[in-house]
């Protein structure tokens, strides 16, 4: 006989008192009362205790160009970057292994690689060991799903800064307890493996066969797995707003709450935040005065840093126009290296311009006869990059002075990588990215028999000295110390890449903030380095309006009060 519920039993009875005896002896039993003894009644005062101050600080950036994927040519700069250190997690940093983030990277034994009674195909196999912990700030654990993300995109996507390595990887197999172990199958030996899966993205959040690669953080980052998370991005207002990511399971979690990241736009404008400390630090290209005006600030350390780009022209060899060697190194020849410096950077102090061109010692008469049977000679560059576009639109001028046609068209990396592929762009402005050796051979690889384009290798040149040389720099047959010089020499020779300008940044450290040590000539890295700030002072008050809102306040009443005219900073 089935016995009724509590639920039924109650409904059956219709005597309000009833019904409350019945509920409640369904209900679980409390104990009795406290016993309260009688006693005189006495005024008491409740103190209701405030919650702690949030702590602050605010530095000056580099505006972004596109969006903050750190892996895509289009959107990498500084800030960028440092935005990646702070949020995305990565299986190596600064070449040691990534203990909050992995157990273990090794690279297993043949044995090990196969199954029971097969032998292995693979070249090399590396098994990662996610930690149980690692999730991302939504809650999500990390798993092998973001390796496999991650290959994929940089495999289809063209435009990505370094897939040499990636494009190496055969396959890549997840299992394990929750997705924490992922064997990376490479079809050739890569010793340059350590490089990969730096800023894994959250794929749960993204198209699983990473189709949007190349808008999937077009506007924001959706979900954290660094010591910060982006809370807001307004481009209007120049502001990126980073919060403490509260969900961090490792150690060391970021010291200060609310992070705000400020665009700089003007030398004048920064020097008067600096001052009032409204800015704690700065990180940006400078402009002409901007060493000058910093230095005057009282007790401010500044610092010129090197940065791993280096801004120049490829040319294609797909191109109608450029497709031979003596034509390329025509148009090689009439780039004045140090006028487009100083054209492309807006300033002359602090440049640092590449080597000069050598002479050509005759007219460039093949490049005028292919300009002419062929059409103009197209330059790309990146409408959005104030170094880039002012560099393209100086070499066509150059150009056109020595009677070759010739034109600039706006274009993404993205789409100038297609594009120069297709032959229907000749040369492309832009930033070449300096690092390992997978970012080398990235520069040098020939594509895919199934891929109709090439990332990092913008020029197309496919010898078979430089497949092979591709090859040995992945799996370090050229020793890490001497692939730089082999690539660059090899461009060279092939008059595929002429560099043009080294990235050079200054660094301000104002007041409000101690960093990871006393002097800045010591910090191995600027914003990067912010989970490591402590707030020199707590903040005085602390309410819940965002720290975006307050900058848009402070553009605002600046701008109204000066309007100065914009400083071109790059």
């Amino acid at each position: 006989m089935r016995t009724p519920s509590c639920r039924t039993t109650a409904a059956r009875i219709l005597a309000p008192v009833l019904a409350l005896g019945v509920l409640s002896s369904c209900a679980a039993q409390p104990g009795p009362p406290p016993i309260v003894e009688e006693s005189e009644t006495t005024e008491t005062t409740t103190t209701t205790a405030q919650p702690a101050a949030r702590t602050k600080a605010a530095a000056g950036v580099e505006p972004l160009r596109n969006g903050l994927n750190p892996h895509l040519v289009a959107d990498e700069n500084s800030t960028v970057r440092d935005l990646a250190e702070l949020t995305l997690p990565s299986a190596f940093s600064d070449g040691e292994l990534n203990s909050d983030l992995l157990e273990s990277a090794e690279v297993l034994e043949e044995d090990e690689d196969s199954e029971e009674g097969e032998e292995a195909t693979s070249a090399m196999t590396v098994r990662y060991v996610i930690a149980p912990a690692a999730q991302w700030s939504d809650g999500s654990p990390i798993t092998g799903a973001d390796f496999v993300y991650l290959w994929r995109g940089m495999t289809t996507t063209p435009g990505t800064v370094d897939p040499a390595g990636y494009r190496a990887i055969e396959d890549v197999r997840v299992s394990g307890t929750g997705g924490k172990t992922v064997d990376v199958v490479f079809s050739e030996s890569t010793e340059a493996w350590p490089e990969l899966f730096n800023y894994l993205l959250p794929s749960h959040l993204l198209d699983s066969r990473a189709d949007d690669f190349a808008t999937a953080l077009a506007e924001t980052i959706p979900a954290s797995a660094g010591r910060y998370m982006v809370d807001k991005v307004d481009r209007g207002a120049g502001v990126i707003a980073l919060k403490r990511n509260d969900r961090f399971w490792a150690p060391y979690p970021a010291s200060i709450d609310l992070l705000t990241l400020n665009f700089v736009r003007s030398t004048d404008l920064t020097a008067d935040r600096l001052r009032s400390g409204q800015l704690a630090f700065v990180d940006h290209v400078p402009g002409e005065t901007s060493w000058d005006a910093y230095s005057l600030i009282p007790n401010a350390q500044l610092r010129l840093v090197e940065g791993p780009r280096e801004l120049g022209v490829t040319m294609s060899v797909n191109s109608p126009v450029l497709g031979t060697k003596e034509v390329r190194r025509e148009f090689a020849s009439l780039i004045d290296v140090p006028l487009i410096a100083r054209i492309a950077a807006s300033r002359s102090r602090d440049l640092a311009a590449a080597d000069p061109t050598l002479p050509l010692g005759h007219e460039p008469d093949a490049l005028r006869a292919a300009a002419a049977e062929s059409g103009p000679i197209r330059i790309a560059a990146d409408p959005r990059d104030d170094q880039a576009m002012p560099a393209a639109r100086a070499v066509a001028d150059l150009l056109v002075r020595a009677g070759v046609e010739a034109e600039t068209v706006a274009a993404d990396a993205t789409d100038t990588a297609q594009r120069l592929r297709e032959g229907t762009v000749d040369a492309v402005v832009g930033w070449s990215l300096d690092g390992g050796a997978a970012v080398w051979a990235s520069k040098i690889q020939c594509p895919d028999e199934d891929t109709d384009f090439v990332s990092g290798n913008l020029s197309g040149l496919c010898l078979p000295s430089t497949r092979a040389m591709s090859d040995n720099i992945l799996s370090g047959r050229i020793p890490a110390s001497e692939v730089r010089g082999a690539v660059t020499d090899t461009l060279r020779r092939e008059a595929v890449w002429v560099p043009v300008l080294s990235e050079r940044r200054i660094m301000a450290l104002g007041q409000g903030i101690t960093g990871p040590a006393p002097a800045l000539d010591d910090w191995d890295h600027g914003v990067a380095s912010a989970a490591q700030w402590k707030a020199a002072e707590p903040a005085a008050e602390d309410d819940d309006s965002d720290d975006s809102d307050d900058s848009r306040k402070d553009d605002r009443s600046d701008d109204e009060q000066r309007e100065p005219e914009p400083e071109h900073e790059q």
